[in-house]
């Protein structure tokens, strides 16, 4: 499997050289934690290279989401109109929204029932209709928020069935392997649901508060490459006007 670049090098070196094709990626971050702009700042650099990115959203409607991503700079409108991105709206499709946008994706049959189909049939539009041969990237916003809607028994169930049908798809399709980000709030999770996705994840990124205001520390917690080494003291962590900024605390420079 190749390595990839996330496309921030402080963060390449922190994952002990970068991801691996194929792999899950869980960013966990608490209430007020910025830490979640992390994944999506991978995948504007990831579609910077070439990859299409894919947000699968359970938890706002697209106004509101909007509003949050154009506060980090990141403009759906934008990624959406010049074919890099497409969204596959699954809060709106379980209460019946539906838009205009192309690059909107939404099944107003979908619910808890006949989730992983549709979500399955939704999916392949996309692959069919707008990535076509380019990796896809696709961030999960969030979660906890599927959880929510499937109820936190059934998501597990339904993630592990979903995992059988990547290896499937890994295994039969000829094309090129994604790369997936999930976004996972724990002060909304149990702790048997941030095991789960811990155990599915090869890389886990954890977010905690400093007593600095808009500081946060970033430690890696887990990475399968030979060269990864594992940092208790971990990275500082900030968002400045929009623009992620990673770096080694001051004592360890």
């Amino acid at each position: 499997m190749r390595v990839l670049s996330t496309g921030i090098p402080f963060l390449d070196e922190a994952l002990g050289g970068g991801l691996l094709e194929d792999s899950n990626l869980l960013i966990i971050y608490t209430t007020y934690s910025r830490g979640w702009t992390l994944g999506f700042e991978i995948l504007r650099r990831r579609m910077g290279m070439g990859d299409f990115g894919v947000i699968l959203d359970s938890v706002l409607p697209i106004t509101p989401l909007r509003m949050e991503l154009r506060a980090i700079n990141f403009d759906i409108d934008e990624f959406g109109r010049r074919g890099d991105l497409a969204v596959v709206d699954i809060f709106s499709s379980f209460y019946g929204l539906e838009y205009l946008e192309g690059y909107i994706y939404t099944d107003p049959t979908i619910d808890g029932s006949t989730f992983l189909p549709k979500y399955t049939r939704l999916y392949y539009r996309v692959l069919r209709e707008r990535i076509g041969d380019r990796r896809p990237v696709g961030i999960d916003v969030t979660v906890d928020g599927l959880a929510f809607l499937l109820g936190e028994k059934n998501f597990i169930r339904v993630f592990q069935r979903l995992t059988a049908l990547k290896e499937r798809a890994r295994i039969s399709e000829k094309r090129k392997r994604p790369l997936n980000i999930f976004l996972l709030n724990r002060s909304r999770a149990s702790d048997e649901l941030v095991s789960w996705m811990s155990l599915y994840s090869q890389y886990v990124i954890e977010f905690q508060p400093t007593n600095k205001p808009g500081v946060e520390r970033m430690i890696v917690r887990s990475s399968p490459l030979p060269d990864f080494e594992p940092s208790v003291e971990g990275y500082t962590f900030r968002l400045v006007k929009g623009r992620v900024e990673i770096e080694k605390p001051e004592k360890f420079r």
